[in-house]
């Protein structure tokens, strides 16, 4: 599909003949918020205390549930794609989705769900990880660019900060079905009520696939076939509250897990593999527990259980290669801190944590013969942080922090970070900022030997160094613009040496820089367009640190167009430029392309709500770098539909 081929149909709405077309309140869609009220969203995620979107002294993006709901999202992953500077490629192991930011890969980005990081000690954040289902979450707070002062380890390029329903209260009960391509089908169920004045909400989400099953030509194992990718999935959430205590619990399963290719590009048809992840969090939040005085604590516990269940199969043609792997890791975590307002014009943070993680379980089979893990098992890591916002003035307002963490297998890192916003009039808003961060190598980088990677124990944590500046300019009450360029420098990068071994080393330095634009724009009182434009480029385009499979220029544009009464239709499309090979790549190159998908939403009465939704709506060949032994590289999925009934009560 040509550019001119996606943008037809999007201008095209622009056209159309303003209708008074009144959307029912009950829809809920993102029309129902001006422009003006979007800026005065509150967020967390900046500063860990609330505050309005345009003053967060960070660049953060936002998506709301009924955001969600209006693209037929089922998964996180389908609406991270909207986000400037975010790709989400896919791995050829089991079809993992892979959440790049700004050019760097995924371990330089902390996804969090409810505040906690969602990775784990070995794989992060899961070897069988595959996004999480939409219907679960409330809300979606984003941070493009540094957060370790904060957040500690992994928050390089950006934060993610996922929101579930069972976080808040559940204001209407809803249950509901989606079925679609490749054998997809879905149910779930949310429920909120209050029992002896307990708050208490849950969701259940069941579904399953057998995946899009692509035609590999040729693979390693040199023989052709499809890549298999079924999976089974269920989430769980509760949710108790009362007062300023809370307590979540969740509990996630993946079952039948086909991994379709393993890591070195052998098709696997064996293996069934599954894993298991129980969470459980206690918080205490009092804003006013003495005058001036806040108090937050947490208390977390996770445990984890990964299994190749019958094994993957790396071996190629003629050989024997039956891997099998299991392991269980336990993480336990507490957090407190406190809040200060009594000097004028700051607002004070401060506070610390200890985290303990414990690979209490592993073990490893080539061929049936055990392979013994030589190394420790448990990570302590401490840390303590302190962070003042200051209102310089009326219109100026300087957020300094710092955070120190202490890691028991590797040593301590500070990360420091300054932002300076200025709001020049009630329309227009400046920001300068400057973070460092750190991304802690994993226990696989460190101990563990794959098929595609031996580690390396002498690894030291990777560095990075952020300046940022952006405006956000309301232009009228009906076209928001935004502007954001960045300097991101990474050092002692983590990265496979090349050629063979590809053992992990930390190299010198690896340097981007970019430009994300925005707008959004409500055309008429039926109708919102929004898109945004990212391009970033390397300091070394030959660079093998440059990740190949990451577009150097995205560009993403929307359309929500409330036709009719009780009727909503959106249309949204994504163009990925061509991504050039390195030197000696024998791959066939990706050219530019771009993605539709449109979803049409019917309300038919305050308790039913039917949608209908097409992906991939031009049926494009699209196709993903994952691996150089897959020489026609990864089929992304084709045309593909699906429908979905929800009722309320």
């Amino acid at each position: 599909m040509t550019k001119r081929t996606l943008i037809v149909p999007i201008l095209g709405l622009c056209h159309v003949l303003s209708v008074q077309a009144h959307a029912d309140e009950k829809l809920e869609q993102l029309l129902s918020l001006s422009l003006e009220e979007l800026m005065a969203i509150k967020v967390t995620i900046s500063t860990n205390t609330r505050q309005s979107l345009s003053r967060a002294p960070s660049v953060i993006s936002v998506i709301t549930a009924e955001d969600v709901r209006a693209t037929g999202a089922d998964n996180l992953m389908d609406i991270l794609q909207a986000v400037p500077g975010i790709y989400v490629k896919t791995n050829l192991f089991g079809f993992k989705p892979l959440i790049t930011f700004r050019g760097a890969s995924g371990a330089n980005v902390l996804l969090m769900v409810n505040g906690a990081p969602a990775k784990d000690l070995v794989w992060s954040p899961g070897i069988f990880w595959k996004g999480m289902p939409a219907n679960m979450i409330e809300r979606i707070e984003i941070i493009r660019g540094p957060g370790s002062a904060l957040f500690g380890s992994d928050a390089s390029a950006g934060v993610i900060n996922v929101i579930t329903k069972t976080a808040g209260k559940i204001e209407q009960s809803e249950a509901g079905v989606r079925a679609g391509s490749f054998g997809s089908r879905a149910a779930w169920v949310r429920h909120g009520t209050q029992w002896n004045g307990l708050d208490i909400a849950f969701t259940a989400d069941v579904s399953h696939t057998d995946g899009h099953d692509p035609y590999i030509a040729r693979a390693r194992s040199d023989t052709a076939g499809n890549a298999e990718y079924a999976w089974d999935n269920t989430d769980l959430h509760l949710s108790v509250g009362k007062g300023n205590w809370r307590m979540l619990a969740d509990h996630t399963r993946h079952g039948n897990v086909q991994i379709g290719l393993t890591g070195a590009a052998v098709l696997d048809p064996r293996t069934r593999a599954n894993d298991r992840q129980a969470n459980l969090a206690l918080f205490y939040d009092n804003p006013e527990f003495a005058p001036d005085w806040g108090l937050n604590a947490e208390l977390r516990y996770r445990d984890i259980e990964y299994s190749s269940g019958n094994g993957f199969w790396e071996g190629i043609a003629g050989t024997v290669n039956l891997n099998q792997m299991d392991s269980s890791e336990r993480r336990l975590n507490f957090e407190a801190s406190t809040t200060y307002s009594g000097f004028r014009n700051h607002a004070l943070r401060m506070g610390g944590g200890l985290q303990i993680q414990d690979l209490y379980a592993f073990s490893q089979y080539w061929d049936g013969v055990p392979k013994p893990l030589d190394a420790p098992q448990k990570r302590r890591t401490g840390y303590v942080f302190l962070q003042d916002i200051w209102s310089l003035a009326r219109d100026w307002e300087l957020t300094a922090g710092v955070r120190y963490d202490r890691y028991s297998d590797f040593g301590g890192t500070l990360n420091p970070r300054l932002a300076l916003v200025w709001q020049a009039t009630d329309r227009l808003t400046a920001k300068l900022m400057y973070g460092q961060a750190f991304r802690a190598p994993s226990y696989l980088e460190l101990h563990l030997t794959t098929s595609a990677n031996p580690p390396n124990p002498g690894l030291k944590p990777e560095r990075s160094k952020t300046w940022e500046g952006s405006l956000s300019w309301l232009a009228s009450r009906d076209l928001r613009l935004g502007v954001n360029l960045y300097d991101f420098e990474r050092t002692q990068v983590i990265a496979p040496e090349v050629p063979s071994p590809y053992r992990f080393q930390n190299f010198d330095r690896f340097v981007t820089r970019g430009i994300e634009l925005e707008a959004q724009w409500q055309a008429t009182r039926a109708l919102r367009l929004s898109g945004n434009l990212s391009h970033m480029k390397s300091e070394d385009v030959t660079s093998p640190l440059r990740d190949a499979s990451i577009p150097m220029t995205q560009a993403y544009l929307r359309a929500d167009w409330a036709f009719l009464p009780k009727w909503n239709w959106n249309l949204q499309a994504k163009w990925f430029d061509s991504r050039p090979l390195k030197p000696g790549d024998a791959r066939s190159p990706l050219g530019s392309f771009a993605l539709a998908d449109t979803t049409v939403r019917y309300l038919h009465d305050r308790e039913w709500e039917f949608a209908a939704s097409i992906r991939n709506l031009f049926d494009k060949d699209a196709r993903e770098y994952s691996s150089t032994s897959l020489w026609n590289n990864l089929p992304l999925p084709g045309r593909n539909f699906y429908g979905e009934v929800r009722y309320k009560f």
